[in-house]
């Protein structure tokens, strides 16, 4: 047998022969980092954000983020409409299999409800030029979860044909003028309520059966009495309609008596109170991150994103859209105003009450409103503060 183990060529070929192979594999893996690397500069990061908005608000939304990506082709952003509906357990479903949107864009009952199931991380992007009682809504033991966006406030509204300008609460009951109320909420009477001396808490505990309340509920059952206030859930239809001249309603609402040509102004319920009481936030729409989405490689990300929908131009876009206004106070005073019931909103906002998430308050302005409702079914108003007091110190007591 022969022997092929030797080889006849000379080692200097052998060699150069042996440097030609690594030099070819060396420049063979450069290419193809160097290509694969442009790959990946090419594609942008994708953020997605689930939201519930429809109709001319989702179309400014949709065109105002296709501008922001072609000013940032790095980050493409991928807007998901989830209905009101569906949104909490589909977002809980979702988070459950590491799935989801990075960004949450949702009215704010539905954000604590994803706070409360673990669902929101703390933002990532602050607005410094939120008004501090709308951002107070989302911040719980001290921590910010989500952040206001598109908002609502109360006011008082009075067809000009029917009554006068009205100077103080007595005006609003005198002469012809009715009041017919949507019901006794808390959000819409609040101001009216805390402007005349209503309190939750006096150093902590609650007094919700002391005698500014007393006097308030005291106050509406004898104008209910005298007829010239009246609940009704179809309030706003008797107001449009000119059957009432006057009502408390959100501030979006004016869009539908534009549209009837209905003769109507509007107040903030403080200026018949000589600047007394704070509104409490109406609804309001939120931005916030998931918990599951909120990673340390998109950080970065996540907070230009929300640095662009947090912008007062594009807020005050979104609401011309829609019928709700910017929660960023450097909006109204940029100049962008174009309705003069936004310089109505903005003196709302600035002076509203402040109350956090996790804050005691938030559980009693139910016990608030139920006594109210007892009241008016029949309850003595004493009986029925008392009662809401003693559920009061029960709920204090188990916390």
């Amino acid at each position: 047998m022969k022997d092929y183990s030797g080889c006849s060529c000379p080692k200097s070929v052998l060699k150069l022969l042996l440097l030609l192979v690594l030099l070819a594999l060396v420049l063979g893996g450069c290419q193809n980092n160097a290509s694969n690397g442009d790959d990946r500069e090419a594609v942008p990061a994708v953020i997605t954000v689930w939201h519930t908005l429809s109709g001319t608000e989702a179309e400014t939304l949709e065109g105002q983020l296709q501008a922001f990506s072609k000013n940032k082709p790095a980050i493409l952003v991928r807007l998901v409409y989830v209905p009101e509906e569906n949104f909490v357990k589909k977002a809980y479903q979702a988070e459950a299999g590491g799935e989801g949107p990075e960004i949450f864009l949702a009215p704010k009952e539905i954000l604590l409800q994803l706070y409360a199931q673990g669902a929101l991380a703390p933002v990532v992007e602050t607005a410094a030029d939120a008004f501090p009682a709308a951002l107070a809504q989302f911040r719980f033991n001290g921590q910010l979860y989500a952040q206001p966006w598109l908002i609502d406030v109360p006011l008082l509204f009075f067809n000009k044909d029917k009554v006068p300008l009205p100077v103080d609460l007595t005006s609003v009951f005198a002469g012809n003028g009715r009041l017919v109320l949507p019901g006794l909420n808390m959000s819409l009477l609040s101001t009216w309520w805390n402007g005349q001396g209503g309190q939750l808490l006096t150093n902590g505990k609650p007094v919700l059966d002391q005698a500014d309340n007393l006097a308030f509920l005291e106050q509406l059952l004898r104008w209910r009495s005298a007829r010239v206030l009246e609940l009704d859930p179809e309030a706003w239809e008797y107001f449009a309609s000119g059957q009432t001249g006057y009502t408390i309603a959100w501030a979006s609402q004016a869009q539908d008596l534009t549209a009837l040509n209905i003769p109507w102004d509007s107040l903030p319920l403080s200026d018949l109170l000589g600047g007394e009481g704070q509104a409490l936030c109406g609804p309001t729409l939120g931005v916030a991150n998931s918990a599951v989405k909120t990673i340390e490689p998109l950080n970065s990300v996540i907070q230009t994103v929300e640095q662009a929908l947090l912008e007062p131009q594009l807020e005050g876009a979104v609401a011309q859209g829609g019928n709700r206004f910017p929660a960023n106070s450097h909006y109204y005073s940029s100049g962008d105003k174009q309705q003069a019931i936004e310089a109505q909103v903005e003196q709302v906002l600035k002076q509203a009450w402040v109350v956090e998430g996790s804050a005691l308050e938030q559980k009693l302005f139910s016990l608030q409103e139920a006594a109210w409702q007892d009241a008016f079914a029949g309850m003595s108003p004493q009986e029925a503060l008392a009662q809401a007091q003693n559920e009061a110190l029960q709920a204090l007591a188990a916390s």
